[in-house]
């Protein structure tokens, strides 16, 4: 065979061999991805979201009070009890203490249905922005995510447990760990005990939104407080 025959038949070879080569080459190199799995996309924004606070069916409608005019949440209440308060200012935890001028009222209620021994509620510049609800005794110690369920509320964190005094508790779920809306306002909550007596305990649901710009203008270095009748709350 002449010498450019040769040639050109070891150059065939040669290209045919890098031609069954060059598959497995760029499979090494460059791996298939797998497709994701339909669903994963759902499942990983349902993970990603954070589980809220929630009010459910109570002897009293948290909803129908929180937010609401003194007339409103009256209405749903019974007869005042004692001598409410009134002062010039409203105070907010976000994240410090801060005080800003307000009008708050405070006034304690019966409870018509009879589920509570009484009924707190506070006013911030004539809306309802806290509710206190003092329980009944029940059977057993105290447990505070008992209290929750028989107020009406589902909370999706643990809370901070505090012992501010012999024989006192309190656990409080901050705005991060109640994850509480109501009508687009944030709150936190508490429920105390004395003794784990179930007749010494209370759950309290409080405004703690962020200051508004008009609230912001309106910050004092502290707060002031002035007695008055119940009357001031309206």
């Amino acid at each position: 065979m002449p010498r450019s025959c040769l040639a050109l038949a070891v150059l065939l070879v040669v290209l045919g061999c890098a031609k069954e080569d060059a598959p497995e080459k760029a499979q090494a190199t460059s791996p298939t991805k797998p497709a994701p799995a339909a669903g994963d996309a759902k499942a990983d924004a349902a993970a990603a979201t954070p589980t809220m606070g929630r009010v459910t069916a109570g002897p009293l409608p948290i909803a129908d009070m929180l937010g609401h005019t003194p007339a409103e949440v009256e209405a749903r209440l019974g007869d005042p009890l004692g001598k409410g308060e009134m002062r010039e200012s409203c105070v907010r935890f976000v994240p410090d203490r801060t005080w800003f001028r307000c009008k708050h009222a405070r006034q304690r209620y019966a409870d018509p249905t009879g589920k509570f021994e009484a009924v707190g509620v506070e006013y911030e510049d004539g809306k309802a922005s806290a509710l206190a609800f003092e329980l009944p005794q029940l059977d057993g110690t105290f447990d505070p995510k008992r209290a929750l369920a028989y107020v009406g509320l589902e909370l999706p964190d643990e809370p901070k447990l505090d012992e501010p005094a012999a024989d006192t508790k309190v656990y409080s779920w901050f705005n991060s760990a109640a994850r509480l809306r109501v009508h687009g306002r944030q709150y936190r909550v508490q429920a105390s005990t004395v003794a784990g007596d179930w007749g010494r305990s209370k759950v309290e649901v409080i405004l703690n939104d962020p200051l508004s710009a008009d609230e912001q203008a309106r910050k004092l270095e502290r707060g002031t407080t002035t007695a008055t009748s119940s009357a001031g709350a309206n």
